[in-house]
């Protein structure tokens, strides 16, 4: 054999020896969990009446809907075409289910006095019920609050945290989206 063979050969060799010295972890086995028998549930005596509730596969879009703010300009109270659209897709849901009630609370940012703003936030929800109204949905279905500058989503200061508390917010009241 001359010297090229054996050099590969032992180089070979090595590898093999090396490869096959490594150690493998071994995992360890998990503890047997013991099963513990569980008590037979209650019989039912066969007179004793089962109700269940209808689930509706609308109820989180129509509560997505409901409860989606909108936002106004700076110092104005009237709705813009783009709130104006989010108020009246909250009116087709109110008029799906004529058992729901909405507060409506307005909002204000920061700046101006406490007293501009509480009345600020008070005209912008009140806004929002009249257009409701007007719609055709019934002004003793809807609340208004306005908590001037005292909730803001962003407490920070500059322009797009003064924009997002210039809002109107709505909340299910009464009702159930629910149920039809």
């Amino acid at each position: 054999m001359d010297y090229s063979h054996r050099l590969i050969v032992a180089v070979v060799g090595i590898g093999l020896l090396t490869s096959a010295c490594g150690s493998k972890e071994v995992a360890e086995a998990p503890e047997p969990v013991s099963e513990t028998p569980m008590p037979p549930a209650p019989a039912m005596p066969a007179s004793t009446p089962v109700v269940v509730e209808r689930l509706d596969p609308d109820a989180d879009a129509w509560r997505m809907t409901l409860e989606k703010q909108i936002n106004f300009d700076l110092d104005r109270a009237d709705l813009s075409p783009e709130a104006r659209a989010i108020v009246a897709a909250k009116v087709g849901v109110l008029r799906s289910l004529p058992g729901l009630t909405l507060r409506i609370d307005g909002h204000a940012d920061q700046r101006g006095s406490d007293e501009y703003n509480l009345a600020l936030s008070n005209r912008r929800a009140a806004e929002a019920k009249r257009f409701m109204v007007q719609q055709g949905i019934d002004a003793g279905r809807l609340e208004t609050v306005g908590y001037g500058e005292e909730r803001p989503l962003d407490p920070g200061n500059g322009e797009n945290a003064w924009a997002m508390n210039r809002r109107a917010g709505f909340q299910v009241t009464g009702g159930s989206v629910s149920q039809r």
